[in-house]
């Protein structure tokens, strides 16, 4: 039998492709080495699924991928953020800040909607099916070749594999190796946790810091940070870890909204009041409890003094040390930690417009697949739904 488009990987991208693509009357066929679909999709958000989120304008979302965030322009001015929230409206969402979650806030439900999507168009599924070899005569695709021997043959393909991130969930990079005459540019984990050297900090594990700042390589980071037993995770640390290297120096500024003589004069202010307090239980009252004995050590100051012992260098000092604690990058943990990949087929050689091949006549991507990365917060799931649904519909409009 052959299909109108066969599509290979049954992550977001690949359901929605075939989603689209079967809406138009296509017989269609989605092809998935594990032996489910939505392997990753279950994970994302921490399991509530974290569908999209909201920004003013099509150009405000796009320029959260930087430099190659223009690519997806214009196949936001067909599916967007709106579009991605109208068609998942039947399954029940809810707002959270600018986040968009299901009803339910789990992603079980996510993907038992995309299933039920798939049955009524009737896309014909395999799992349990890898894909070992791709076979192609110049500037088209003739047919795929499952690990079982089978022969699969379409008159479109569409790939959606994803990239290498996670690779226990079966995002392994497949596509990078198959003999389909494209560009990969450099394959790197992004939205990966960092290592650090300080051993300290592993007391600190599961403890998180609310909007503070870092600074790495001269540039300024504000965010959330959370500890954990090897080093850094948490939002900004995950959105920032694809610049980060080993032997980098992050800084760590707890009072990010003054500058250190205003810091200075604050504490000296609240001082005034408390003359017969410990300085620990001073700090308690901006910073976590695990936190402060090693805050008081690298200040040298003793935990039993009381504020009105303070000496004038002491205070000094624990101005400097709150607004400048240094970690030594280690690493990162790599592609088994990371949440997405950054790099993959290059986009000079993919249409914006339609996310087909400009090198093979029968071929679109969609996804992780591709050389675009975002930060964490439904952003990159967004550009699943965008470029699966554009790559789905026109597979079968370009005839």
């Amino acid at each position: 039998m052959k299909y109108d488009v066969v599509i290979i990987g049954g992550g977001p991208a690949g359901m929605i492709s075939a989603i689209s693509a079967s809406s138009l009357g296509a017989k269609v066929l989605l092809i998935e080495k594990n032996d489910k679909l939505g392997n990753k999709l279950l994970l994302t958000g921490g399991g509530r699924c974290n569908l999209t989120c909201i920004e003013k304008s099509n150009k405000e979302f796009c320029s959260k991928f930087g430099k190659n965030g223009d690519f997806l322009l214009s196949s936001f001015s067909i599916f967007n953020f709106q579009k991605a929230i109208e068609f998942f409206e039947d399954l029940g969402i809810k707002k959270e800040g600018n986040k968009i979650y299901p009803i339910s806030e789990n992603s079980k439900d996510v993907l038992k909607f995309l299933l039920s999507k798939l049955k009524e168009n009737k896309v014909k599924i395999l799992t349990s099916s890898p894909v070992s070899e791709i076979k192609r005569d110049d500037d088209k695709i003739k047919s795929i070749i499952l690990s079982s021997g089978e022969v699969i043959e379409g008159r479109k393909y569409i790939i959606c594999t994803g990239g290498k991130s996670y690779g226990v969930t079966g995002s392994t990079g497949d596509a990078f190796a198959w003999d389909i005459g494209h560009t990969i540019t450099e394959l790197k984990p992004a939205l990966t946790p960092i290592e650090i050297k300080e051993k300290w900090t592993k007391s600190l594990q599961g403890i998180s810091l609310k909007d503070i700042c870092i600074t790495v390589n001269k540039k300024k980071y504000c965010g959330d940070l959370l500890f954990t037993h090897f080093g850094l995770s948490g939002p900004m640390i995950l959105n920032i870890s694809k610049n980060i290297k080993p032997k980098d120096i992050i800084i760590l500024d707890l009072f990010p909204n003054k500058n250190k003589e205003e810091l200075d004069k604050y504490f000296q202010k609240i001082f005034e009041k408390k003359k017969n307090k410990f300085v620990s239980t001073f700090l308690s009252d901006f910073i976590p409890e695990k936190l402060i004995p090693f805050i008081l050590n690298f200040s040298s100051i003793p935990k039993t003094r009381k504020i009105n012992n303070l000496t004038k260098e002491e205070r000094l000092r624990l101005v400097r040390v709150v607004k400048e604690i240094e970690f030594n990058v280690a690493g990162l943990l790599g592609f088994d930690k990371a949440m997405i990949t950054s790099g993959g087929i290059s986009l000079k050689e993919v249409d914006s417009k339609t996310m087909k091949s400009k090198i093979i006549n029968n071929l679109y991507f969609a996804g992780e697949v591709l050389d675009i990365d975002g930060p964490s917060g439904g952003y990159n799931l967004q550009v699943c739904w965008t470029t699966g649904y554009v790559a789905g519909i026109n597979s079968i409009k370009d005839d």
